[in-house]
């Protein structure tokens, strides 16, 4: 088992990708964890933060959108004809649907680690002491949210857990070299058999991490279950189309198939002879199953 901790500033990155595209990296994260491929383990100080913010992260995230759109169709203002493809309202319900999503993660798929006094203590004097994550800058709540992950996983005894951020500043060596860990911070890490990740930015946003997850996480590829996904939704539309096609025709009339014959012949025309419309008449008043088969096939040739 692979064990997690996203930090919010994570979570928050991941919120502003790919709402047109479902293969993207926050629906293969929570596919994992959903399905406990993945186990995510929270301090409860982040669930704090993100209840405390998600809804100025959302309004944040359709405003730049919209300033995104503004710029985009600023060349052809004053052109009527090219319209607008931003939409407010869906934009809105997508990044709701987003959070919300986030918020069942974190209370019904997460395992919490939570602070008592003697973190919020510890916290407090690393804070003073501008010890790492506060070397850079005041980062008292980075600095609980680590002590509480580092406390939970020492009571578990994980062999390997994983910490992601896109906050550097507070957690890496410098800022060239932003996948190493601080010096400072590798005690901490180690006696709890926690990994650092920097979770990357631009072209490298998330790339190097989710590949190293893939690699372990190869029987449970999310890419694989899109496949079979859209694959079960072609046969449910094939399934539909089938239950919506006519029942079998069934007809005790010994001469039924040699008399079909004659009807496929006569549908094939596009002005049958008089002949022909007795012809067809006559079967028709015979038995259902002609009325039926010429109703069915009507359409499919020349007659109409």
């Amino acid at each position: 088992m692979i064990y997690i901790t996203l930090d919010t500033c994570v979570w928050l990155k991941l919120l502003y990708i790919d709402f047109n595209n479902e293969d993207n990296y926050l629906e293969e994260i929570c596919y994992w964890i959903e399905n406990k491929h993945l186990t995510h383990i929270v301090p409860t100080n982040i669930i704090d933060e993100w209840n405390r913010h998600k809804i100025t992260y959302q309004n944040d995230i359709v405003r730049y959108f919209k300033k995104k759109e503004d710029e985009n169709l600023n060349p052809f203002k004053h052109n009527t004809e090219i319209a607008s493809t931003y939409n407010a309202d869906e934009l809105q319900k997508s990044v709701e649907k987003r959070i919300q999503r986030i918020d069942t993660i974190f209370s019904a798929h997460s395992e919490k680690a939570p602070h008592d006094e003697t973190i919020l203590k510890e916290a407090g004097i690393k804070n003073l002491q501008t010890l790492p994550p506060n070397h850079k800058k005041d980062s008292f709540r980075d600095t609980v949210n680590l002590l509480s992950l580092v406390q939970y996983l020492k009571t578990k005894g994980y062999a390997k857990s994983i910490f992601t951020t896109v906050n550097y500043k507070d957690f890496s060596a410098d800022g060239n070299n932003r996948y190493e860990l601080h010096n400072d911070l590798k005690t901490d890490f180690s006696s709890a058999n926690l990994v650092y990740e920097y979770f990357g930015e631009n072209e490298q946003f998330g790339k190097k991490l989710f590949n190293e997850l893939r690699k372990e996480l190869v029987a449970f590829s999310f890419q694989a279950y899109l496949k079979e996904k859209e694959e079960k939704e072609e046969d449910a539309k094939l399934a539909t189309k089938k239950d919506m096609t006519p029942s079998p025709i069934t007809s005790s009339d010994a001469d039924y198939l040699e008399n079909i014959k004659h009807l496929d012949l006569i549908l094939a025309k596009k002005t049958p002879t008089a002949f022909e419309q007795e012809l067809i008449k006559s079967l028709i008043g015979r038995h259902e199953s002609y009325k039926q088969y010429f109703f069915n096939n009507i359409g499919n040739n020349g007659l109409v």
